[in-house]
């Protein structure tokens, strides 16, 4: 019988998102920047522009960032994280801090491999 944790972080539906490693980068992102172009967003990430928009709709259906047409020399489309983002991010980083606290120290250490 193997060993099985449920939902250790006990994450709210808003949390879960953060379980895609690319909603996790872009939120991270947009949580030390508060705003990033979508062009400068998909080349920090790597994504092509259709995932890259895809991941978007997700966040901004759960109503963590918002993206917005800005108008200049060029159309541009600047993303945001929003205040409730800001702050579903912040408890959830809590919440993995608490769990990895509890991995003793030894066996983050690469000679212990």
């Amino acid at each position: 019988m193997g060993f099985r944790l449920k939902d250790p972080l006990n994450l709210s539906k808003k949390e879960k998102v953060f379980q895609s490693q690319p909603r996790f980068s872009i939120v991270y992102l947009l949580f030390l920047k508060r705003r990033i172009g979508f062009i400068q967003l998909k080349d920090l990430l790597g994504l092509t522009p259709g995932n890259l928009d895809h991941h978007l709709k997700k966040l901004e259906d759960s109503g963590l960032i918002k993206t917005r047409r800005v108008l200049s020399w060029k159309p541009l489309v600047m993303v945001e994280i929003t205040s409730e983002g800001v702050r579903i991010f912040r408890e959830y980083v809590v919440k993995l801090r608490a769990l990895l606290k509890d991995i003793p120290e030894r066996l983050l250490r690469a000679e212990e491999i």
